[in-house]
């Protein structure tokens, strides 16, 4: 079996329940509008015609399998098993997310371990949270660069920049990349 990459693939691996990580801890940026300027096909795959269903009803299915499962919601993200395997849950596999491509029809089982400069549940937005309240948010709403500086995510893009610069310095200035 193994996750969508093969049983060598990361995304593939069990995660510990108080180290899952939320939807945007995958991201490197701060929330955007996904919908404007863009045609339907381009546009979040929550907005997308037909996919709410779809997304209801895995959510109902996932919901009933983690509430069955024997350690509830406590459980550890699960991976693919293979058809032979027998799942801990009766309703079988609790996975930590869904992805999928729907132009093939395949669902892709991955797990996450929380990222500390998430722009969603990292302890420096919770905490800010906690502490400001409404306003915090007013903030966030009003700057869309806010949620990035408050959880540092600003400087590890500036740190990335900076060596793929370097690295590109480095790989010659002649301009011929072969």
């Amino acid at each position: 079996a193994g996750g969508a990459g093969g049983a060598g693939d990361a995304a593939a691996l069990p995660v510990a329940a108080g180290k899952l990580g939320c939807y945007f801890c995958n991201d490197v940026v701060a929330p955007a509008n996904s919908t404007r300027d863009r045609t339907l096909d381009q546009q979040c795959t929550v907005t997308r015609p037909g996919l709410a269903p779809i997304a209801g009803a895995t959510a109902v299915e996932l919901l009933v399998a983690l509430l069955h499962h024997p350690d509830g919601g406590a459980a550890a993200s699960e991976h693919e098993l293979a058809l032979s395997e027998k799942p801990v849950s009766a309703l079988g596999v609790v996975p930590h997310q869904v992805r999928g491509f729907l132009t093939h029809l395949t669902p892709m089982i991955t797990s996450l371990a929380a990222f500390d400069r998430c722009t969603a549940c990292s302890a420096a937005v919770c905490g800010a949270y906690r502490e400001g309240g409404v306003g915090f948010c007013m903030d966030a709403f009003a700057d869309p660069t806010y949620l990035e500086r408050k959880t540092g995510l600003d400087d590890l893009q500036a740190k990335a920049a900076d060596a793929i610069a370097a690295w590109e310095d480095e790989d010659g200035e002649d301009g011929d990349d072969w």
